[in-house]
C-alpha cells in the first residue's frame, strides 16, 4: 500500500514537471475561503480560454520545482496552493485571475513564472492590465499594413484626379465643337458635297465602261457566229460541187458503153 502511494506521488511529481518545463507561464494561487461552486466556476473560466487549473499538493510542487531546478517555489509553499498553467498566452491567467478577484475578493497570485523570469503579486496585477495575445497580435497587424492602406487611398486620389482631368478635357473639346464658327460648318458641308460628286461621277465612269465592254461582247459574238455560218455555208457548197462531178462522169460512162 505504502509503495502504491509512492509510486504514485512518483508519477504525478514527472507529469507536473512535464507540464511546467512546457508552459510559457504558471501561476501559483492562494484559493483560501473559496467555496466548490466558486472553484468550479474559476476551472470552467481557464478551461474555457484554453488554460490549465488544478489544487496541487505542496509536496509534488515542490519535487516538480527540484526537478527543474525551481527554487523560487519552495517560497510559498505555504498553505493552500492551485496552479494555473498556460501554453500558448503567458498573460491570459493573469486577466482572468484579476477579473475574479474584482468580483468575489477572493483568490490572489502568490508567485508568477513567464518565460524563464519570476513576478511577484504586485507585478501579476500590472501584468493583467496588458492587452492580450490577441490584441497586441491585431494592433501588430494594423501597425504594418497601416502604410500599405495609406498608399491605396493616395493611389485611389490619383486615379480620382485623373479621372475629372479627363472629364474636363472632354468637357472642353464638346464646347469647341459647339463654338465653331458657321463657315466652317459651310466648308464641311461643301466638302462633303463636293466628295458625294466626285463618287456619283466615279461611278458613272464605271458604268459607261461596263456599257462599252458589253457591247463589245456582242460584236464579237456576231462575228463569230458570222464566221460560223460562212463556213458552213462554203461546205455545202463543196459537197454539192462533189455531187456534180460524180453525176457528169456518170452520164459520161454510159455514153462509152453505148459506142
Amino acid at each position: 500500500m505504502e509503495r502504491s502511494i509512492i509510486a504514485n506521488k512518483k508519477e504525478c511529481v514527472k507529469v507536473l514537471a512535464e507540464k511546467l518545463e512546457k508552459a510559457v507561464s504558471f501561476y501559483i494561487v492562494d484559493f483560501t475561503g473559496l467555496n466548490a461552486n466558486g472553484m468550479n466556476n474559476l476551472r470552467r473560466k481557464f478551461k474555457n480560454n484554453k488554460f490549465e487549473y488544478f489544487v496541487i499538493k505542496n509536496s509534488i510542487l515542490e519535487r516538480a520545482g527540484d526537478n527543474l531546478g525551481l527554487e523560487e517555489i519552495k517560497t510559498v509553499l505555504t498553505g493552500p496552493n492551485a496552479i494555473s498553467i498556460s501554453y500558448e498566452d503567458p498573460i491570459g491567467p493573469a486577466k482572468i485571475i484579476s477579473d475574479f478577484y474584482k468580483e468575489n475578493k477572493l483568490l490572489t497570485v502568490k508567485l508568477c513564472y513567464i518565460e524563464g523570469k519570476w513576478y511577484s503579486s504586485d507585478e501579476v496585477k500590472k501584468l493583467a492590465g496588458l492587452p492580450s495575445k490577441e490584441v497586441l497580435l491585431g494592433q501588430l497587424f494594423n501597425l504594418i499594413n497601416n502604410p500599405v492602406n495609406k498608399f491605396v487611398s493616395l493611389l485611389g486620389n490619383i486615379l480620382g484626379n485623373f479621372v475629372r482631368v479627363l472629364d474636363a478635357i472632354k468637357g472642353v473639346k464638346e464646347e469647341e465643337v459647339k463654338d465653331q464658327p458657321r463657315e466652317t460648318k459651310n466648308v464641311k458641308k461643301e466638302e462633303v458635297e463636293v466628295k458625294k460628286g466626285q463618287g456619283e461621277k466615279q461611278e458613272k465612269k464605271v458604268d459607261k465602261f461596263e456599257e462599252e465592254k458589253h457591247v463589245d461582247k456582242v460584236i464579237e459574238t456576231n462575228e463569230e457566229k458570222q464566221s460560223d455560218e460562212k463556213k458552213e455555208s462554203e461546205e455545202k457548197k463543196e459537197i454539192e460541187d462533189v455531187k456534180k462531178k460524180k453525176g457528169t462522169e456518170e452520164v459520161k460512162k454510159i455514153k462509152e458503153e453505148k459506142k
